[in-house]
C-alpha cells in the first residue's frame, strides 16, 4: 500500500503539538489542514508545512487528495465532525475524549461498520512503548497477580480554554480523567461497580471526580482527576509480588521502576519516545490500514466504549448526590 495522505482538521492546541509528529511518521504524508477559516488553515498550513488549506471541514472531507482525517476538533463536535468525514468515505482517528457519552460512541461504531471505514480513538498513551512495556511485564507476571491501580491527572487550564465550556465537552473526566481510566481498563478491565465522588458546577462542568473501581475479590482502581488545581500525575500498578511505578505525566513517559517484593529490590526501565510521543499511534493506524484492518487490535472501539461507560456512570453519580446537573 502507498503512503497514506492525512488531512488534519482543527487548527488547536492539539494539531499544533502533533503536526511535527505526523511529518516524522514514515508511512504517511500530511497534504492538508482544514480549519473554521480559509485564513486560520493558511496559517498553519504555512507555519507546518502542510501543502493544501481548507477553510471549511467538509471541504477537506471532499478532498479526494486525502485518505484518512485526524480530528482534533473540541470534544462537545467530535460525533458530528466524524459522522461527515465517515459519510464522505474517510478513515478517521478521532481524538479522545472520543465523544462526550457512550451513545455517541456506539453510533460512530455502528456508522464506520456501514462504511467501510477505520475509525479509532486517538488514545496515544496505548501506543507508547513504555506503556506496551509496563503491560508487557504485567502479562510476564512480573509483579504477580494484579490487584490495584492508582493513577491521577488534573490541572487548572487557562480561563480561554475549551476545558471550561460544557457545551463543547469541557471538564476535568474527558480531557483529564479519560488517561487513568483508560490505564485501569487496560490492567483491569471492566468493573464489578463504581463509586464516584467529586464536585460539578452548576452549568453541569465536572470540576472534580474521584473515581473508585471495584473489579471483586479485593481489586480495585482509584482514578482521581480535577481541573481546581495540579495534582501528581503518577500511576502505580500493585500485584501480589511487587509494584511498577510511573512517574508524571504517567501517560508520556520514557521510564518506569519496579519493586519486588518481598526482596524489596528495585529495577529501573527506559524506552525511548520518538517526536513528542505520537509517532507509534499515527505509525500504528497506517499499518493496520495497510493489512486492511478497519479497527486497531491495542484500541478496539469496544474498548474506548467501555471507558465511556464508565465516564457516563461517573457523570450520573456526581449529579445524583446533589450536585447541579
Amino acid at each position: 500500500m502507498s503512503r497514506l495522505r492525512w488531512g488534519i482538521v482543527g487548527t488547536g492546541g492539539i494539531s499544533r503539538t502533533t503536526a511535527g509528529d505526523l511529518h516524522l511518521t514514515e508511512n504517511l504524508d500530511l497534504v492538508a489542514v482544514a480549519s473554521r477559516t480559509a485564513a486560520h488553515a493558511e496559517a498553519f498550513a504555512a507555519e507546518f508545512d502542510v501543502p493544501r488549506a481548507h477553510g471549511d471541514y467538509d471541504a477537506l472531507f471532499a478532498d479526494d487528495q486525502v485518505d484518512v482525517v485526524y480530528i482534533c476538533t473540541p470534544i462537545g463536535t467530535h460525533a458530528e465532525v466524524a459522522r461527515r468525514a465517515l459519510l464522505a468515505g474517510k478513515h478517521v482517528l478521532l481524538e479522545k475524549a472520543f465523544t462526550t457519552t457512550a451513545a455517541e460512541a456506539r453510533g460512530l461504531a455502528a456508522l464506520a461498520a456501514e462504511e467501510g471505514r477505520f475509525l479509532m480513538e486517538a488514545m496515544w498513551m496505548r501506543f507508547n512503548p513504555m506503556i506496551q512495556r509496563v503491560l508487557d511485564e504485567v502479562a510476564a507476571g512480573v509483579i504477580g497477580d494484579v490487584r490495584t491501580l492508582q493513577a491521577a491527572f488534573g490541572f487548572t487550564p487557562p480561563p480561554d480554554r475549551v476545558h471550561w465550556r460544557p457545551d463543547l465537552g469541557g471538564g476535568a473526566l474527558l480531557d483529564m480523567g479519560v488517561y487513568p481510566l483508560t490505564l485501569a481498563h487496560l490492567l483491569l478491565g471492566i468493573p464489578d461497580r463504581v463509586e464516584a465522588t467529586g464536585e460539578v458546577r452548576d452549568d453541569g462542568l465536572d470540576m472534580t471526580a474521584s473515581v473508585f473501581l471495584r473489579y471483586g475479590d479485593g481489586r480495585f482502581a482509584h482514578a482521581l482527576t480535577t481541573l481546581a488545581g495540579p495534582i501528581d500525575a503518577v500511576a502505580a500498578v500493585g500485584g501480589t509480588r511487587g509494584v511498577i511505578s510511573l512517574d508524571p505525566p504517567f501517560f508520556l513517559r520514557d521510564s518506569y521502576r519496579v519493586l519486588s517484593v518481598p526482596e524489596f529490590t528495585t529495577r529501573s526501565e527506559s524506552v525511548a519516545l520518538e517526536g513528542r510521543g505520537y509517532v507509534p499511534m499515527f505509525r500504528a493506524v497506517g499499518e493496520a490500514l495497510a493489512d486492511g484492518l478497519r479497527e486497531h487490535p491495542l484500541r478496539p472501539l469496544a474498548d474506548t466504549i467501555a471507558v465511556l461507560d464508565i465516564i457516563d456512570d461517573v457523570r450520573r453519580q456526581l449529579t445524583e448526590d446533589g450536585t447541579p446537573a
